[in-house]
């Protein structure tokens, strides 16, 4: 059988060098064995025998294909293919971390964060666990609206896990019991839309995910940001480009603010916030009494680039969980004061900063993602120690670039993307060398390796 997979036009991203992936489908599976894979693709269409198209991501230039692992290296090396990748199930999990009374979203914001309608007329597409209705957030109030669910499971858009609401409730809760008459989010005028790309069990893949990105490159004009609250490990030992980097990337060319998690493992930066046009936010601590960045905090530099972009409030946050879902079952202790709940992570971290940049947009309509990116670099606060990019994130209204992210007063790049060594990049895509046998199977994807929250 031929198929033929239908392409787009060529992604700045794909300019810092193709994917590899050819060698990369060398397997020590028997030849009949049919797997199931990403293909990242640019050009013109590929008609490839035996591959079957399972759904096609053309928003995102990628398609989910199925095929033998022979078919599949045939896939790899046509034109126009710049990589095959395996489709493994991921699982999102948390440890242990946090403590005491918990500390608010929006602390040490000041300003507009988490008052009345600050965020007002800003989208921001929480891709998750799905978000239930609580009430910090429900969708009679008309601020939390379904987008789509990947997972196709029986309860569409539903958070039997809890990750996803908590996310969406820093992002946009507003008041609860616990909050004293105030409200749970940084931007709760914001309006949440639901990208569910996991089920109850906090269970996805490869192929849930970037369908959820593709989705959301899709609806660009009716989505402003982007929340990523989860960080996969790299395979291999360098830092270059993959499927969920390129999603990524054809997101923000979409025009959507990407806010992406640096991972929960010290020195050491998570996909795929290691891209280096995602705004990748680390974990601050500001209950300890001196606001530092949280030990578990990722960081590395990437092809030039230093990561994160920036940190923020990520240690013991207080948000909502669902009653009866995961995480509030296997997490007791995590439960605060009433409606709140704490978590720690930079899964916290980064819907905090979707939070800020909602604000930003609202002061800003129309403001690029390069000057979103730029304009939020220049006003974070230094903190002591090199892990925390720009600083500790900061409101701020002020546009400090122009559409690229330069410097409107001609001072240069402010989006930390300067120093991008394309090189680099291209000649550690993830090749053969990163890729054995084992990666085809699930295991290979560990649920330590999607550490999105800890709980406590």
């Amino acid at each position: 059988m031929s198929v033929r997979i239908a392409t787009g036009s060529p992604a700045a991203f794909l300019a810092a060098g193709a994917l590899v992936g050819a060698a990369a489908l060398t397997t020590a599976q028997q030849p009949g064995v049919v797997l199931q894979a990403v293909a990242a693709y640019d050009g013109g269409a590929v008609s490839v025998t035996g591959v079957r198209v399972v759904r096609e991501l053309p928003a995102i230039g990628e398609a989910v294909v199925r095929g033998t692992p022979a078919a599949l290296r045939r896939l790899a090396s046509a034109r126009g293919v710049l990589g095959v990748f395996p489709d493994d199930r991921v699982v999102l999990s948390g440890g242990a971390g946090g403590s005491g009374g918990g500390v608010p979203a929006y602390a040490g914001l000041g300003g507009r964060a988490g008052k009345g309608d600050a965020g007002r007329g800003v989208r921001v597409a929480v891709v998750d666990t799905g978000v239930s209705d609580t009430a910090a957030l429900s969708r009679a109030s008309g601020r939390l609206v379904d987008g789509v669910d990947t997972t196709g499971g029986a309860a569409p858009y539903a958070d039997g896990h809890g990750h996803g609401t908590f996310m969406a409730s820093l992002v946009a809760g507003g008041r609860v019991d616990g909050t004293h008459n105030k409200a749970v989010g940084v931007a709760p005028g914001a309006t949440v839309v639901v990208v569910k790309v996991a089920d109850a069990q906090g269970i996805t893949s490869l192929s849930s995910v970037v369908a959820g990105l593709d989705w959301v490159a899709q609806h660009a004009a009716d989505v402003d940001v982007a929340s990523l609250s989860f960080s996969h490990s790299r395979p291999g030992g360098a830092y270059g480009g993959d499927p969920l980097n390129q999603a990524v990337e054809r997101v923000a060319q979409a025009g959507v603010v990407p806010v992406v998690s640096a991972g929960n493992t010290a020195d050491e930066v998570g996909d795929p916030g290691f891209d280096p046009r995602a705004l990748t936010v680390g974990a601050a601590d500001l209950g300890s009494g001196r606001t530092t960045v949280a030990p578990f905090s990722g960081s590395a530099t990437v092809a030039g680039v230093a990561k994160p972009d920036v940190v923020a409030n990520g240690v013991s946050v207080l948000g909502v969980l669902p009653p009866g879902s995961l995480v509030a079952t296997e997490h007791p202790d995590a439960h605060a004061t009433g409606d709140l709940w704490r978590g720690t992570g930079t899964s916290q971290a980064t819907a905090v900063t979707a939070g800020v940049a909602a604000l930003f947009l609202q002061a800003n309509p129309g403001a690029t993602v390069a000057q979103v990116k730029a304009s939020l670099r220049s006003a974070a606060r230094d903190l002591p120690g090199s892990r925390d990019g720009a600083g500790l994130v900061n409101l701020t209204d002020r546009k400090v670039a122009g559409s690229d992210g330069g410097a409107l007063d001609g001072s240069g790049d402010l989006t930390g993307e300067g120093g991008f060594d394309a090189s680099s990049w291209s000649a550690s895509s993830w090749s053969a060398s990163s890729w054995s046998a084992s990666s085809w199977s699930a295991s290979s994807w560990s649920a330590s390796s999607w550490s999105a929250a800890a709980w406590r």
